[in-house]
């Protein structure tokens, strides 16, 4: 024991005259502690060890010293801050000075323990203090600590050291409190997470946006991607005005633009869960590894269960995704199990929503009666069953007959989430299990989505090697459609019919349309125009429009690390996803009024999606830094396949409402199938160099092959460049004293696009029709479907981004400016051949698309007291979009004139044409030097005074009162000028008020109301008070 003794006391000794013989020389001008600490450490190499939350308050300042020892600059630079030191093994810890206490004699309480990391290893260096002062120690080298202070009420200890998690814990009669402390989450702000690996924040070049779980969590308890479009200025979703508030419906989401041309249909389509997905410009999505996941997978997350999201935009930022990445990449990670005793935790949200009808201006009945009188429909004295009609109605009015119909499709719903998670572990063995539920009602009745989520996570360290599997299960079902029908089918009618005959029960019919005969106690009969039906009618019967969807998701990642500065990974992931979408309809239904056949009454659709797909990676990672250098090197290694099965059939003839089942029909309408498979492999490889955590120069690279494509384009490189300047590390900056941070990026690559046909480059065959007629004969078996191209190549996007970052005045105000530009060419499109050849078009590489543009985020923080946890916070987002297509092919040319030809052809006879031409939105139109959002539209120049009709300008400036689509111009954009989120959050002691709202400035819409409801109104399905008081009348 003596000598033993004799070993440390000379141990310690030459510790301290090791110490005291190194010399310092520091001159340094407006620089932070850490600073300091960073200068002694590059001259000595000694290690520092201290808590953020000690030194963070503290104002920067100049310091010199010249040919000093470590205890004396290190006595100099903690003076009256404090703070004091001790130093063990070449260790400077510094730590919270204690307090002197007055000399007037109080009671004592003493208070002592250990403290351990998660590995069991004891942990010198720890701080010890009272909660709200000063008091404190720091734990020795066999990570003891005691600690003297005045006896007091409700002491809360807190125990810091950097790079683990800050505890506080209440003692209560305790006098030993030992604690294991945990490895912090690493944070946001100092490393970017790009779904495959995490990169230095300092040395990162591309443009990424991270959204942490607490940020998400104040905007929204809901749909997570909701809360994005409020923190993130380039990411959109649009629902659309037709899906109102449909639990079922799915979002258009974009990213910077459109990088890919959309689809033919009108922009006021609306696509249900269950749906194919055919959007083009969506981003992808990436959910803890899990590479491509459904958007309504997100969509449903509990956002309690999100850690953090990031949006990757640029060249720099999706490379790594390579052919996936044109429109970029949302990546969510989920909560990681947290280690410690068994832990049960539920949260729960709870939520109303209601339908605001107020403002819906229609007419009464009287109103409604009125305008039909002005539009001359009752005019014919001479037709006496016209008359009789008006009469009946005159009298309903007289009556007080006034039905109200917009309030019977609608409720208010109450949603309500739950989750349960159960958490633990030791060191080596970390778990979680989550089971979740949501129940979300539309607003329209009978309407919901209900889904269920369970995951188990499982994580184990050992030494060098690191294993994290995650397993998940969703299940999801609702009703897509309302059994009361639409919206719109309760805003047309009018308000002088009765809902219900004179015996209380629902009425099919209320008008049956126009005709010569005498009016009769069961309408008005005849087919001048439709007869009108009661939208309520079909409640009363068996009907769906239903989807089922199931999915599992494995994810399993193996890390070995053979050296600290070199990690080797395997991951796999698989995901297979089940949907099923059914519609049936009684054989009662108001669809069937019209049907003559029995026997054909009643439909019922069944469509069946079976999505597998699965990805291994190999990978290694490298990070090295010496000096003021720093390298860092990712490379991989991974195939992926992915197989879509898809089975649809269509039934006719439902007598029964019992027999509901899809095989119980009398005819088969259409049965189809198809099973698509896309197989790919890519090499991805990044190095990251950094000088003096100052400037740093990025390069990364990927090679894509992916049977999509021509055998002659199988494989395709893709890759990016950056650069980036930290310019507040440099001395005359910092001698400003006014930036905390200030960041100069630019980027410059090439990414691929995603989601197209898996057989498009391939020569298709179908099965000849004349084997269904002749089984015997020598007919050719198979007939060529469509001409294959093996040139077919990649489509690819050009990415420029170039990036201001700064942060002022201690965090006060912070904001990023960024400017980009995007041009994707050899965009795969249709290609129109001669008729001789025996096909219209094949795919090829035609069209291109340019996208400009900038983003603007800002934040103020007006108002911080960290003592009293009060905080305020303001942001502002703003971006701008200016898209174009620059090249299109014959084939779209071709595409435009049947657009137009569709907006000229008129359905009903007996309404006016101009009417019916402008009924619906106008749909897209593909012009070189335009945009796809570009509104093309005949400009009307109002109602001629003398005769009531329409007056149009044509293409070349003519007046006309004949409509013609070939008239059409462009006249506004939807896109526009600027949009953005303005929102403000208030914290006081973990309670947080947020308010938040969108704006939109510059852009123009088709307005198809005015056109429909007031313009070229079909008087007899409209009841919108504008058809009367803003209506033409002839001249007095």
């Amino acid at each position: 024991m003596k000598i033993a003794l004799v070993f440390v006391f000379l141990s310690v000794s030459s510790l301290f005259a090791s110490v005291n013989a190194q010399r310092v020389s520091i001159e340094l001008k407006n620089v932070s502690l850490r600073e300091i600490f960073e200068q002694v450490k590059k001259q000595t190499g000694m290690s520092f060890m201290y808590s953020n939350d000690d030194i963070r308050h503290l104002q920067k300042r100049d310091f010199k010293m010249t040919d000093a020892d470590v205890v004396t600059i290190m006595e100099a630079c903690l003076k009256d801050i404090g703070l004091t030191f001790e130093v063990v093994d070449e260790v400077v810890i510094v730590k919270p000075a204690v307090q002197v206490m007055n000399s007037v004699p109080q009671k004592k309480m003493v208070l002592s323990g250990t403290v351990k990391d998660n590995r069991g290893d004891v942990m010198p260096g720890v701080t010890v203090r009272i909660k709200g002062t000063t008091l404190g120690v720091a734990t020795d080298i066999d990570g003891k600590w005691n600690l003297e202070i005045p006896e007091m009420n409700d002491v809360v200890l807190v125990f810091s050291f950097v790079g683990m998690e800050s505890q506080e814990i209440e003692p209560g009669n305790r006098t030993v409190i030992d604690v294991v402390m945990e490895v912090a989450k690493e944070n946001l702000e100092e490393v970017v997470v790009t779904g495959i690996f995490k990169r230095n924040k300092e040395g990162f070049t591309g443009s990424a946006t991270q959204v942490s779980g607490d940020e998400i969590k104040k905007m929204t308890a809901g749909n997570v991607l909701k809360a994005l479009e409020m923190l993130d200025p380039g990411f959109r979703m649009n629902t659309g005005n037709l899906a109102g508030s449909n639990p079922n419906a799915i979002p258009d989401f974009q990213m910077r633009g459109q990088a890919s041309l959309g689809n033919y249909e009108a922009n006021d389509v609306v696509v249900l869960r269950g749906d194919v997905n055919t959007r083009p410009n969506q981003p992808l999505f990436v959910l803890d590894g899990v590479i491509g996941v459904d958007a309504t997978t997100i969509m449903d997350l509990d956002p309690e269960q999100v850690e953090s999201i990031t949006l990757l935009k640029d060249a720099a930022a999706t490379v790594i995704y390579g052919s996936e990445a044109a429109n970029g990449v949302v990546v969510v990670e989920t909560k990681a199990p947290v280690p410690g005793k068994l832990r049960f935790t539920y949260n729960g949200n709870y939520g109303l929503e209601w339908p605001d009808l107020s403002v819906y201006d229609l007419m009464n009945a009287g109103e409604k009666l009125r305008v039909e009188e002005l539009a001359g429909y009752y005019a014919n004295k001479d037709d006496v069953g016209l008359q009789n009609y008006y009469n009946h109605l005159k009298q309903e009015v007289l009556r007080g007959v006034d039905t109200y119909w917009l309030g019977e499709p609608v409720q208010t719903a109450f949603s309500h989430r739950h989750g349960l998670t159960v958490e633990g572990g030791d060191r080596a063995l970390r778990y979680k299990i989550y089971l979740g539920a949501k129940w979300d009602p539309g607003v329209m009745k009978e309407t919901n989505l209900n889904t269920k989520t369970g995951k188990i996570d499982l994580n184990y360290r050992q030494n060098k090697i690191l294993i994290n599997n995650s397993l998940t299960v969703d299940y999801s079902d609702g009703t897509r459609e309302s059994p009361y029908g639409t919206f719109q089918d309760y805003a047309i009618v009018n308000p002088y019919y009765r809902k219900t005959d004179e015996n209380g029960n629902i009425k099919q019919v209320l008008d049956t349309g126009e005709t010569n005969t005498d009016y009769n106690s069961s309408g008005y009969v005849g087919d001048y125009y439709k007869a009108i039906l009661n939208p309520l009618w079909n409640k009363q019967f068996e009907s769906k429009n239903s989807s089922r969807k199931f999915e599992l998701r494995e994810a399993l990642k193996l890390e070995y690390l053979p050296i600290d500065a070199l990690r080797l990974s395997l991951d796999f992931s698989l995901s297979r996803n089940d949907g099923t979408v059914e519609v049936f309809k009684s054989a009662q239904h108001n669809d069937f009024y019209e049907e003559k056949d029995p026997s054909l009454k009643g439909s019922y659709d069944w469509t069946k999606n079976e999505n597998t797909s699965y990805r291994l990676r190999l990978s290694g990672a490298y990070n090295k830094s010496w000096g003021d250098h720093l390298l860092a090197a990712f490379a991989s290694y991974s195939i992926n396949e992915s197989q879509l099965k898809t089975t649809a059939l269509s039934m006719k003839g439902f007598p029964n409402d019992r027999l509901s089942e899809v095989y119980m029909g009398t005819e088969f309408q259409n049965t189809t199938g198809n099973e698509n498979m896309t197989r790919a492999l890519a090499f991805v490889m990044t190095l990251n160099y950094s000088y003096k955590q100052r400037y740093a120069v990025d390069y990364s690279m990927s090679i894509n092959a992916s049977s999509e494509f021509g055998k002659n384009n199988r494989y395709a490189p893709f890759w990016s460049a950056g650069l980036r300047w930290n310019a507040e590390k440099e001395e005359f900056i910092k001698n400003w004293g006014i930036f905390d941070e200030l960041i100069l990026r630019g980027t410059y690559g090439i990414t691929g696009s995603q989601g197209f046909t898996p057989y498009q480059s391939l020569q298709m065959y179908t099965y000849s029709n004349l084997m269904k007629t002749y089984k015997s004969s020598d007919v050719v078996g198979t007939e060529i479907y469509g001409l294959g191209n093996p040139d077919l190549k990649w489509q690819e996007t050009e990415n420029y981004n170039v990036s201001l970052d700064f942060t002022m005045f201690r965090n006060i105000l912070s904001a990023k400016v960024e400017y980009y530009e995007k041009y994707t060419k050899n965009t795969l499109m249709d290609y129109s051949m001669a008729p001789s050849v025996g096909f219209l078009t094949m795919k090829e590489n035609l069209g291109k698309i340019s996208n400009k543009g900038y983003e603007v985020t800002l934040r103020l923080m007006p108002y911080s007291n960290p003592s009293k946890e009060a905080y305020w916070n303001i942001i502002f987002t703003g971006s701008h979009n200016k898209s174009r297509i620059e090249q299109i092919s014959n084939a779209l040319k071709v595409m435009n004139e049947k657009q137009m030809a569709i907006a000229d052809e008129v359905e009903n006879p007996y309404e006016t044409d101009i009417a019916d031409k402008r009924e619906k939105s106008p749909l897209p139109r593909y012009e070189n030097g335009y945009s796809q959002t570009t509104i093309w539209a005949v400009r009307s120049m109002g109602i001629d005074p003398q005769t009531g009709r329409e007056v149009f300008l044509t293409r070349d400036g003519r007046l006309t009162n004949i409509y013609s689509a070939a008239d059409q111009i462009p006249v506004g954009d939807t896109e526009p000028k600027l949009q953005g989120s303005v929102s403000t959050t208030f914290t006081y002691k973990g309670f947080s008020l947020t308010l938040a709202g969108q704006y939109h400035f510059g852009g123009q819409t088709y307005n198809k109301t005015l056109i429909n409801k007031v313009e070229n109104a079909n008087l007899r399905l409209n009841a919108d008070r504008r058809a009367l008081y803003s209506r033409w009348q002839t001249p007095r």
